[in-house]
This record gives C-alpha cells, structure tokens and sequence, in this order.
C-alpha cells in the first residue's frame, strides 16, 4: 500500500448511504488491468492475517455475527443436496455487482443491496437454509471449537470438532481434508465428444482447460463467479467447481461432489445407482442396490439404539420402489422369480392386507414355479390375522405338496426335498393349530409307508391301497408299544390284533370360582391327552370325532418315495421328523434341512427361554460374575453335534437338553419311534442319535438300550465311544475305560481313521482326572499296541513315540483332507490339538503344574483351520466340531490354573466370525467377558457379527435375550425382544411372542404393557392355539370378560381346535351351582 494511502482515514461503509470515492487513477489504463489483481490482492490479504488491520479484523467480526443464523439453520438441516442446489441457482440468478475500492483490497461496494430481502425479509427462520465452508469456527483455534448458538436464544456452547451435524465433523482442522476436495478425473469419454489424439504415448489426466493460481490470463467469466466479500461464502475458498465438458449429468455432478469418499456404504450407492441407471438390464445390481438399503437403515442406528420402525417402514417403500423399477427389465424368468421374491416379502411390509392379496393374484402363475415365493405367500397368509383360515392355509399347502409329488412323480431329488419341506410345514401347522392327533398321524403314515414297506415291488397305488388296509386295522403303528410295522402285517397276511382299548381320564373338578379359568384348566386336560391318535374303541372318542384319525385324513398328506432315492434321502426325512418333534436334527444333511432348521414358523416350542432374571436374584450375584460358569442350558442351543455334546456331564454344553423340559410332543412316543428305526429299519447311522434320547431322558439305564444297538451294529465305532462317555458321565470311569480298552484292540475298529476317535476320548477322560501323564499315553497307544491296556505302568514316554504319534496324526489329517473325508480329519485333528497341549513347551500363556500349553494347541486349530479354508471346507461341520473342541479345550484350561482372559476372548472371537450362528462359541465368549467394565464385548459382538441379515437366526436372538436376562436389566431384555421380534426372521415366532408376554407379565414396571404385547401376537400369529390361550393362562388376571369371549371367538372362527366348547361348558356350570343353591336352601328350610 502507497504511503499517501496509509494516512487517510477510512471510511465504514454502510449498506443503504455509502458512497465511494473515485479509485486514484493508475499508471495502467483502466482496459488494460485486469479484475484479477484486485481479487488476487484480497486472496492475499486474507491469507496473510498477520498484516491486517484493526480495522479490517473489526470488520470480519461484523461479517461473522450478522451470517451466524444462516450457519445455525446450515447445521440443522438435513438435505444439503438440496440446499447446494439452491445455493448455485441463487448465486447465478444475482446480478453481476459493481466494485470499486474505497481503500485498495480491502471493500468491494454493493450498490443494490440484498435482492432477496424483500422475499424473505429479516426473520431469521424464514431465512433458507444454505451452505458456508468454515462457518461457525472459533478464530484462531484453527478449527478445534466451533459456536453453536442454542435454538433462537443468543447463548451459544463450544463444541469440538466430530461433536454435532455431520456437516461440522467433517471440518475438523486437526486434520487434512484437503483429499477429500479433489477434483474427480474423467477416465472415460463423453459420448457426445468428438476424439482428438493427444501428444506423445501417454494420456493426460490434466483438464487442458484448467489454469493455474496466479496465472494473468483468467477467463473473465471465471472471475465473475468468483464470491465477493459480501457473499454467502464469504473469504471461504468456494468448492472447486467441475468443469462442464467433464459432466455426464447434473445429478451424477451432485453426486460426485456430494459423495464422502471416507463412507463406503454412500460411495456404494452412488455406484449402484449409476450401474442400475447405465444398464438397467443388470437385475443382480437391481437386488444388490435393494439390499444395500438394509445396510443403511444399520448404519442409521447403533448398538444401543437400532433404527425405529417409521424408518424400517420408510426404507421398505424405498426398496419396494426399487424393486418395482427392476421387474419391468427381467426379461428371463429366473431374474423375474427373484426379483418377485424380493418385492413381495418387503411389500407384505407396506401393503395392506386388501392389496397384497391383490398382488398375490397377480403373481400366482410365478409363484407355480417357484418355491420361494410360494413360502413368502404361505408365511404372509399364515400371518395375515385379517384372512387366515385353517382350512384355507391347509389347502394352499396340500396343493403345494401335490404339486410337488405330481411335477415328476418325486424321480427328481429336488422334488423330493421339497415334498418333505411342504410336508413338515404341513404338520407343524395342523400341530399348531390344536389338531395334534392329524399331525402326529401323518407322521406315523409317512414312516411307515417308507421305512417299512412290503419288500415287493408295487406301484405307488398299489402301495397306498395296501396300506389303507393296514392303516384301518387299527394295529399297533409306528411309535406305539409291539408295534411290528407295515411291511411285518403284510408278511403275515394282514392278520395283526389291535391294541386294548385305553380309557379315558376323567376331568377334575374345577377348585377355582372363576368360570373362564375353569374352562382354561378342562381345556389344557384335554390338550394333553391329545397328543397321540386314539383308536375306536378307546374311550371319549364319541365326544370329540378327531381324536380318532381315518386313513381318509391322512391320504392327502401322503406321498411314495422311490426305493432309489431311499438312501439319499434318509437324513433329511428323520431331520425333519426330529425337528417336528421339537429336537435338533441328527444330520443336518443339506439346505432344505438348515431352512428347517432356523424356519421361525417351525420353532413352536415354548419353554426354549428361562424366564429368570438375574436381577431377581442374590444381590451379590453381580460380584460373583467373574467365578459363575458359562450357562451350559441354553434354551434354543444351535451348535454342530458331536459325541461330547450328546453325552456330556453337568460341566458341558448339553446336545439335547431341551429334552428335560415340557414338550407338546409325547417323548416316550418319539423314543420308541426312533427304537424302531434303529432296531426295525437298519438305520444305523440313527443309532447315537437314539442312544442320546435314551441318556438325555433317563442316564443311570443307558446300559441296555447300549448293549442292544451295539449287538445289533457290532463293527461300529462311533457306539462303543459313545457309550463310554455315557458311563463317563455317570461317573463310571472304570466302566468306561474297560469299553474303551476293547474297542481299541479289536481289529475292525482300529483299522480305521475313526478309531482316534476311540484314544481321543480315552485321553480326554484321563485329562478330566487330573493325570497328564496318562492323558499322554492314550494318544501315543494309537501308534503303539502295548499302551492299550486298562491299566498301565507310570514309566515315561520317550521323545521319538510322541514324535511318532504327533506325525500319524498329522499326516493322516492331511490325507483325509485330500481325499474330502472331512469328518476323519476332524478325529486326527482333535488328536493332534490335544497331544500339542500335553506335550508342547514353551507356552507363551500362563501356564500352572496341572495346564498344558494351550498357546501350542490353539496355534494347531488356526494352522488347520486355515487348512479348511484354503481347500474350500470352512463351512463344513467337521470344521466347525473342531472349533468347538478348541473351545472345550479353552475352557478346561481355564478353570485348572490362571489364564488370560483378553487372550481367551481373541480366540472365541475368531471362531465365532467363522460360524456366527453357533451359540456354543458365543455361550463360552460371554463367559471370558464376565467382567464388571462398562463396555459390554459380547453385546458389541453380538451386533457387529451375529445380528446381521447374512447370519440372523431365531437362535442367535434367544441367545441375546438371555444375554440381557443374565447381565441386563428389564429395559435392556425388553429392548432385546423389541429388536427381536422386529426383525424378519422372529416376527412369526410363537416361541419369542410367548416368552414376551410372560416376561413383561412377570415383571412389575411393564406388566401394563403385557396385554398390548399379546393382541400384537395375535396379529403376527393367528394360526397358534397357544398364543391364543395366552390370554386365559398368564393374562387372565387382567383381561375382561368380555375381552376373554372374544378371544375364544376368534379361535373359533380362525377354525383353531377347542376341546371344550365354552358356552356349554358356562351353562353346565350355571346349572350345577344353581342346583347346589337349590339343594342348600332346600337343606337350610328343613334345619329350620
């Protein structure tokens, strides 16, 4: 600046009355001086805060003050795409202004003030929303506090940086954001723009139409965009703005500068949404983007707080509108079954019942051909309280399973399968709905017919005709006690004598005087004494006609497998029986059986959640966190099944626990029946599955259900362990180990990989003792005959023998991996873990006398996990077993000496990141996190891996819901069946409502909320009799009469099955009191 210019005064200008003076002419002429050094000269000025003025400081204040109200509705608004774009339109609709300089680089003069004044006015909430880079930052802090002014009050609070609107953590000035402002590089021409050669052998990546700082030559249309002073942006560098030939679009512009390249899941969208644009053909980015959606809905939420339910249904309409776009670009029919699929299960989400049923109609020739849409139309209809009919759901499901057995006579596996799905959804409803009589029948009917057929060849008329027969001669059938079977009556000229008639248990006289609870206690006595056919002659049939069910019943539901077929599908037959009878499968053979399996409409059993809040009990039960074990009965258990599972002692995890609890199903009736596939069937591969059964039910009288299938399968080895660990656990070691030292000599058992199995489980019963040493020598007595002995000397093992047995084991391992025998390689693999923890040294754990080195075992488990995976095995379920040895092993470590906890917790998070719906793995993870801190890593867990869409099962959220009961609090297990029973895989589930209403009913801050929670399961489940009765067993204290009438309306017209009627069963007890009153004052006359 001139020193003639320092010594004037200098002049505020003012918005309505300043008036500049004549700029001082300069040497250049006024054409040849370009506007850019004026501009340039402020970028400088305002670069270099050091040399301002007081004055020029004073001023900014100013500047500041007056736009903070514009910046305070910047952070409050929630749609900055369309604020930018009304910033541009605004900007570029002001007429150009006139500046002259008062005092050179410091004041541009604005000669028509603010055009929008007069619009808007001064108030500040109908002032728009618009954006200002840097606005509301603290001068000289550098961008570590920010103002923000508290609603319309003047106070204003101090925040930091990443505290706030989105838009402020993004302005952080303890970081570089300058990346994130890079102009985007066009890789790919524009289709309208003519090729031209660029010079030399390489592609410029520079705008050749970009000009670099400083440079005189600027375009003059470029300086006139250029923000003034007196702007919204004020001395903030304005985003850098994309040149025109480098746009495809305006909307892919926005997107390109609004896009925030640290968040993926909005850089994903951007990039769907372009692909789906670009090709709308691509029906995979059609399903992806619409899946994408539930990432986002995720994102909205957090771990404490997930997404409410106007946001689940908004994002439904998003995904439905998505899906809608996508149907009209399917053109093969396999990409318009999927994407029918998914529009249909998330419009059931926003459609009422009136339209949806309207769009099922629609589909209806879809749904012929595809299954998937088939079963989301059969769990919408189930679920539909407005229309569901059992006779109605019945029908859609027999037709389904005709259509099935029809399509190719079940030569096909895939039909097959899917004849045994439909029928186990078949029963289960009838099961449901109070017919358990039919259920069970068609069960009878089904294993009869195939697994004990007449050994003849018949055509599958032939077949069903001849079984009619011996359906109607009433003779013992499958599960009943001297039942011979189908193919033994056939055999012996259908001569066969019925079984005595049973008769009937009377009803106890009602003791309550409350009507509706005495119908509710006849009608639970007459529910249990249905859960088997009756024949008809037994008593009590001539009162209620189904409790006899014809051959006419069951004919429907009935269908022939094929003699070839037979072997292939055995397992998923008998898996799908157990799982109709409440048990875990036995084989988990394929994927229609893992559907089953986490099918939310075919867990029914009510009594899988213990209801007993920690909080309810000891008051230093909280302290004592650390020393309780891991909960070993777990409700809804979802682990691979092993033999240390199904015959553990009370210090494991329990395979068939549930066993010990009430059931619908009549569990003698369900042994007997797996007695007779074993036994009657040949089905050896059942018989551990039965063995378990007979231990679970009763284990002191394992002995002689052992014997007999041993007997019967005398070459298997998998019998003589299991009945080892059985005597184990009954604390019969000698017994056990007597078992084991002949099964190891006998030649047909040790010739084999399965006959580590036999010195693995000989081993870990020594290490259960105590006896390291010994645990040692039953794994080296696989390579060595003369430690197989039941008792042997205490003379040391010599270094070469374990070597020995440490290679046999390895590469045996690596042999069976070759060769895809999976479970054999699990047996050699546990063996080796197991010798690597008796015999390694150097333990880089804490490590006590009576521990082995459990860092050298776990190293074992990773090398040959990682083995499992690089082969293409890491979901198999020999993968899996051997993880959940590694976690035994863990815990067995645990509890003989120290150990670390964080190192414990490393481990079982890794396993459970490979199989995240195993409850076993996450059981044992929230033991190791049973600490008093205040970040909870199970529930963390929990929400980052297991309650994801890819993994979320009905298992996984009983597992949080006892999570919450064992270290929560009410709200917290309330909230845990809230997240629940919103989420699409829970919605239906009788077991979760059920436990619901019970809880909120038990606990005293929420019992006023347990009548809307069960009308809220009447809706999601209307097919169910026991969601129903719910209002009669735990709700009856609190529900009207007239709310009880309608509830037994409701069962009646829905079809459900009632025993007792309820307005005979009112007005036969008017007459029996009104004759006891009369028979009292006749009595009280004649005393007087």
């Amino acid at each position: 600046m001139p020193p003639s210019d320092e010594d004037k005064k200098l002049i505020v200008p003012k918005f309505s009355s300043f008036k500049p003076k004549e700029p001082t002419p300069s040497s250049r002429s006024q054409s040849e001086r370009p506007k850019d050094e004026d501009r340039d000269h402020r970028k400088r000025s305002h670069r270099s805060s050091k040399h301002r003025d007081h004055h020029s400081r004073h001023r900014h204040h100013d500047s500041h003050r007056r736009d903070e109200p514009h910046r305070r509705e910047e952070r409050r608004s929630s749609q900055p795409h369309e604020e930018k774009s009304h910033y541009r339109q605004e900007s570029k609709s002001l007429p150009r202004r006139s500046s002259v300089a008062s005092v050179p680089g410091l004041f541009v003069v604005d000669t028509k003030g603010d055009p929008l004044i007069r619009k808007y006015g001064i108030d500040r909430s109908k002032i728009p929303a618009y954006y200002r880079y840097g606005g509301g930052k603290v001068l000289g802090t550098d961008g570590r506090l920010i103002i923000h002014r508290d609603g319309p009050r003047d106070t204003f609070s101090l925040r930091f940086p990443g505290e706030g609107s989105s838009g402020s953590r993004t302005k952080d000035g303890l970081r570089s954001r300058g990346w994130q402002r890079g102009e985007p590089v066009r890789l790919r021409a524009r289709k309208d723009e003519p090729a031209e050669d660029e010079p030399g052998d390489y592609l410029s990546l520079e705008n050749p139409r970009k000009r670099k700082r400083g440079q005189g030559d600027s375009d003059s249309s470029e300086d006139d965009e250029q923000p003034s002073w007196r702007s919204i942006e004020g001395k903030a560098k304005p985003a850098k703005r994309v040149d025109s030939d480098t746009e495809d679009s305006d909307d892919q512009l926005e997107e390109l500068v609004k896009a925030d390249r640290h968040n993926p899941l909005k850089w994903k969208s951007i990039q769907l949404n372009r692909q789906v644009k670009d090709h709308p053909d691509d029906i995979d980015a059609w399903l992806e983007l619409a899946d994408h959606q539930d990432a986002l809905l995720r994102a909205g939420g957090t771990i404490d707080e997930r997404a409410t339910e106007n946001a689940a249904h908004s994002f439904a309409e998003i995904k439905v509108h998505m899906l809608e776009s996508a149907l009209p670009h399917a053109a093969r029919p396999d990409d318009r079954r999927r994407v029918l699929v998914s529009l249909m299960r998330e419009g059931v989400k926003v459609w009422n019942s009136k339209a949806a049923a309207k769009k099922w109609l629609q589909v209806l020739e879809d749904e012929r051909h595809d299954f998937s849409l088939w079963k989301t139309h059969l769990d919408f209809s189930m679920s539909n309280i407005g229309t569901v009919q059992y006779e109605e759901v019945k029908r859609m499901i027999l037709d389904r399973l005709q259509q099935a057995v029809s399509r190719s006579g079940l030569q096909s596996g895939d039909d097959l399968a899917e004849a045994i799905y439909v029928f186990l959804r078949a029963t289960r409803f009838v099961h449901d709905s109070g017919y358990k009589e039919l259920a069970v029948a068609a069960w009878q009917g089904l294993l009869e017919l195939t697994f004990f057929r007449p050994k003849r060849e018949q055509s599958q008329t032939e077949a069903l005709s001849a079984f009619r027969d011996f359906w109607e001669s009433e003779v013992p059938r499958m599960g009943d006690a001297d039942a011979q079977g189908w193919r033994c009556y056939v055999e012996s000229g259908g001569s066969g004598d019925a079984p005595e008639p049973l008769a009937s248990n009377k009803i106890e006289d009602a003791a309550s005087r409350d009507a509706f609870k005495a119908w509710r206690d006849a009608e639970a006595f007459q529910g249990r004494n249905a859960k088997l056919p009756a024949r008809t002659l037994d008593d009590g049939t001539d009162d209620d006609p189904f409790k006899v069910v014809m051959y006419s019943d069951i004919e429907p539901l009935l269908f022939f497998i094929p003699e070839h077929a037979l072997p292939d599908i055995t397992g998923q037959l008998i898996d799908a029986f157990l799982i109709f009878c409440g048990l875990p499968p036995a084989f988990r053979s394929g994927h229609w059986t893992e559907t089953a399996y986490h099918d939310q409409f075919l867990t029914g059993n009510t009594s899988g959640i213990q209801l007993q809040p920690a909080w309810e009990g000891d008051e230093g039960a909280s302290e004592e966190l650390q020393r309780k074990p891991p909960s070993f009965t777990s409700g809804k258990g979802y682990a691979r099944i092993s033999p240390n599972l199904l015959f553990s002692g009370s210090g494991w995890f329990k395979y068939l626990d549930i066993l010990r609890q009430g059931h619908a199903i009549d569990m003698p009736w369900v042994e007997t029946t797996l007695k007779q596939l074993v036994r009657s069937a040949d089905i050896s591969c059942l018989s551990m599955y039965y063995l378990a059964v007979c231990f679970a039910r009763e284990p002191a009288t394992i002995r002689k259900p052992a014997k007999a299938v041993m007997t019967k399968y005398p070459t298997n080895t998998q019998l003589y362990n299991a009945y080892a660990l059985a005597e184990f656990a009954n604390g019969n070691f000698e017994v056990a180990n007597k078992v084991l030292a002949a099964a190891t000599v006998d030649p047909s058992l040790d010739s084999t990989s399965t006959g580590f199995l036999l010195f693995q489980t000989w081993s870990w019963m020594e290490l259960e003792k105590g006896d390291k040493h010994m645990a040692t020598k039953r794994l080296c007595a696989s390579v060595e005959e003369s430690l197989r002995k039941p008792q042997i000397g205490d003379e040391q093992l010599s270094p070469s023998l374990v070597l020995i047995a440490r290679q046999a084991f390895s590469s045996r391992a690596q042999q069976c991996l070759y060769e895809g025998k999976l479970d054999d390689a699990s047996n050699c693999i546990e063996c080796l873990t197991l010798l690597s923890y008796l015999t390694g040294t150097g333990s880089k754990e804490p490590t006590s006398a009576s521990q082995g080195n459990i860092s050298a075992a776990m190293g074992v488990i990773e090398s040959m996990s990682n083995e499992f995976q690089s082969r293409g095995y890491g979901s198999e379920a020999a993968h899996e077993r051997i993880l959940q040895f590694a976690c035994r092993l863990l815990y067995w470590n645990a509890t003989k000496g120290p150990f670390r906890r964080v190192y414990v917790r490393e481990q079982l998070a890794r396993f459970v990141g490979l199989f995240p719906q195993n409850t076993m793995l996450l059981s044992l993870f929230e033991w190791a996190d049973a600490s008093i801190r205040v970040v909870d890593e199970t529930r963390q867990l929990l929400y980052d891996k297991v309650l994801v869409k890819e993994q979320d099962s009905v298992g996984s959220r009983v597992f949080v819901i006892e999570h919450e009961l064992a270290r929560g609090n009410a709200n917290s297990t309330q909230a845990a069946f809230e997240h629940a029973l919103s989420s699409d895989v829970c919605k239906s589930s009788v077991m979760l409502w059920v436990s619901y209403i019970r809880f909120c009913y038990s606990q005293k801050q929420l019992r006023s909320k347990s009548k809307g929670v069960f009308y809220r399961a009447l809706k999601h489940c209307p097919w169910s009799k026991e969601v129903m009765m719910e209002a009669f067993v735990t709700l009856i204290r609190d529900m009207k009469s007239e709310e009880l009438k309608s509830v037994y309306a409701t069962m009646t017209s829905k079809g459900l099955r009632v025993h007792v009627d309820m307005d005979e069963f009112m007005e036969k007890r008017r007459e029996e009191r009104h004759a006891a009153d009369k028979k009292g004052a006749v009595s009280y006359d004649a005393d007087h």
